[in-house]
């Protein structure tokens, strides 16, 4: 049976992830070629839209892996004064026995 290890950023030790509604680029060091990922980003909060507009993934001469995210913010039942909110990241990692 395959084993799955899920991934998470922010941690409950760690800040919070917090972008203005807008669109920026996020990247996140995690990944290889012999596995299995998947990615999500979704609110961590109330009343906000979150959607991956581009993700993309770069190796360096070391295959070490990047994933790019392009990723709109913008609110969802909120007053104009309301602006952007905390964001949650998370993969997955498929492995074969």
């Amino acid at each position: 049976m395959a084993t799955v290890t899920q991934f998470w950023e922010p941690h409950n030790d760690s800040d919070g992830l917090y972008q203005a509604d807008s669109t920026a680029e996020w990247t996140w060091q995690l990944g290889d070629n012999q596995y299995f990922w998947s990615y999500a980003i979704r609110p961590y909060q109330a009343d906000m839209k979150v959607e991956i507009t581009r993700q993309w993934t770069t190796s360096d001469n070391n295959l070490t892996q990047v994933q790019h995210f392009l990723v709109t913010v913008s609110g969802f039942a909120r007053s104009e004064d309301d602006n952007g909110g905390l964001l949650q990241f998370t993969a997955i990692k498929v492995q074969e026995p």
